[in-house]
């Protein structure tokens, strides 16, 4: 599969998996971080006719760093600027990529809300900025086992995600920061990604698309470990104007919190 192929099965891919999460799940406090170990497999493929063209099947390794870096309380709510910081490297050839995304936040009366994106990657062209005018509420003030509510819908370029969430429960998991009993679970869910991907001067329409992001939180700690499941078809009028041309891709990747973290709040 080409570059350019590439880089679109990754922007589908990874598109309605939000890396991150709020209020109780991670404190803010200036100063508060975490970091991760992560793991990552993706499959793609791209057919016409019927026919395979060529495929993919990769798994990258690495880890990602959260941090709480600023907050501006001159505004009516505290808002404070959160970076995703992601390092990996790929099973084929080791080839590296470095994915940033800065996130401004609040701590409303309803939970906590993302205000605006702003992502950079070694894969894409151009950064990708958003911005949400009413916020997406990520986490829930009164999140606990059975309470579900709706997200909002995430864009990143062309492309619109809408997601809800839902805590399903309690359970204990073990990562390489220790043992922590009691951690809320929650679902993120996403069925019906929409929009465009431009590649190769055409113009490709996703057709489907679907995602679960589930979390683990830990009282006081925040997220301990995450898991991230999405695939996604999209397709564009193949060279004979009739048939379709369709990029096909499937991604799972794991998230384990390491010892070091700092949590002030």
């Amino acid at each position: 599969m080409s570059k350019r192929a590439y880089l679109l099965v990754l922007t589908i891919a990874v598109l309605a998996v939000p890396a991150f999460a709020a209020t109780d799940i991670i404190p803010c406090a200036v100063g508060n971080h975490w970091h991760y170990d992560c793991y990552k497999t993706l499959r793609g493929a791209l057919r016409y006719q019927g026919k395979t063209m060529t495929s993919m099947d990769d798994a990258s390794f690495g880890s990602s760093v959260y941090e709480v870096l600023s907050v501006d309380s001159k505004s009516a709510q505290p808002v404070y600027e959160y970076r995703e910081t992601t390092n990996t490297s790929s099973s084929a050839g080791g080839s590296e990529s470095r994915d940033q995304v800065d996130l401004k936040v609040v701590n409303g009366d309803s939970g906590q809300q993302l205000l605006s994106s702003y992502r950079t990657s070694t894969n894409s062209d151009k950064p990708d900025k958003q911005d949400y005018d009413p916020p997406l509420l990520y986490y829930s003030r009164d999140a606990a086992p059975g309470r579900q509510w709706t997200v909002g819908t995430m864009r990143d370029e062309d492309t619109k995600v809408p997601m809800t969430a839902k805590a399903v429960g309690k359970e204990t998991v073990t990562v390489p920061a220790g043992t922590f009993k009691d951690c809320l679970k929650v679902v993120y869910s996403a069925d019906a990604m929409s929009g465009t991907v431009d590649l190769w001067n055409k113009q490709f329409t996703v057709t489907s698309g679907r995602s679960r992001g589930v979390y683990w939180v830990a009282e006081g700690v925040g997220v301990v470990k995450e898991l991230q499941i999405v695939t996604s078809t999209a397709e564009t009028p193949g060279p004979d104007g009739k048939s379709p041309l369709t990029i096909e891709s499937a991604s799972c990747s794991v998230s384990e919190l390491r010892p070091g973290f700092v949590v002030k709040k």
